[in-house]
């Protein structure tokens, strides 16, 4: 219509070619420079992984990358959600036992406080007792987050050995068990942790051991043995399960069933293996060795 405006009028058609195809050329340009936006952004889209691929309603290529971003978010937060829900439950768990375990030295000091049978000795078993309970709940708390808290320096095993032995010497000297250091070993790791983990198999060897033993060789690593009661073989592969106490643990009322949980996991970060073995009635040998020693 407008061309045959132009004839009818005599009006030259150039004016009218110039005005069609100028604004033509700068809307194809733009087109050119959206299309080459569409599809950078759909190869950046595209690059999401999703595990996740619902049936979409809407076919357009931006929206499915949309979507399927949607998805992972959503996939990416439920996962996380449920980790936070599985740890929040285990604390509760643990909290729950490990207050139960705190009652038992505390009562035990109440119960000689009413009978008036207090000694030092007795008193200063409970308040190690609790302090052990302590040292446990807040060792697991701080691992969580331990991505700085490593500190790695060069020292002798047995430093912490002997420290530890000091320690519980109380209780060495009150169950009337004999206790050997033998040798040394250089070792390079973080010296705060590694107490911890092995403050708790010296534990659990003057616990379980009513009598005879506990023997302790350091040769590129360390070997810990005592006389004691033994674990049962059954129980051995779950050991170093979260919140196991195992026959000897329920037996005598004195295992949250995260001494080991933890020390393992100590031991596993600060690149270690455990591996222990027993007989029941004869003892229990707890061996950690470098990861890289076989």
């Amino acid at each position: 219509m407008i061309i045959l405006i132009f004839l009818l009028q005599g009006l030259n058609l150039d004016f009218f070619w110039v005005a069609l195809f100028t604004p033509l050329l700068l809307f194809l340009m733009f087109q050119l420079a959206a299309f080459v936006r569409f599809l950078r952004l759909h190869q950046f889209l595209s690059t999401v992984e999703v595990e996740i691929l619902p049936t979409f309603t809407d076919t357009r290529v931006i929206s499915q990358d949309y979507q399927k971003i949607i998805v992972a978010l959503d996939h990416y937060h439920r996962n996380n959600y449920q980790q936070l829900a599985s740890f929040d439950k285990s604390l509760l768990d643990l909290t729950t036992l490990w207050t139960h375990q705190m009652k038992v030295p505390l009562s035990a000091l109440d119960l000689m406080v009413q009978t008036n049978r207090l000694t030092a000795s007795d008193v200063e078993n409970q308040v190690l007792e609790l302090d052990n309970y302590l040292n446990i709940l807040l060792s697991y708390l701080r691992l969580q987050h331990t991505a700085t808290d490593f500190r790695f320096e060069t020292f002798d095993m047995a430093d912490i050995i002997h420290v530890i032995i000091k320690k519980y010497a109380n209780q060495f000297i009150l169950k009337d068990l004999s206790v050997t250091v033998t040798g040394s070993y250089q070792v390079t790791s973080d010296k705060k942790w590694l107490t911890v983990a092995i403050e708790q198999l010296i534990n659990n060897a003057v616990k379980y051991t009513k009598k005879g033993s506990v023997a302790i060789v350091l040769d590129q690593g360390i070997l810990i043995s005592d006389t004691g009661i033994g674990i049962l073989p059954e129980d051995i592969p779950r050991i170093f399960d979260h919140g196991f106490t195992g026959f000897n643990g329920r037996k005598m009322q004195k295992s949250t069933g995260l001494g080991l949980y933890l020390t393992k996991d100590i031991l596993k970060q600060l690149n270690f293996d455990i591996k222990i073995t027993s007989q029941i009635d004869q003892g229990t040998e707890v061996t950690i060795t470098p990861h890289d020693i076989k």
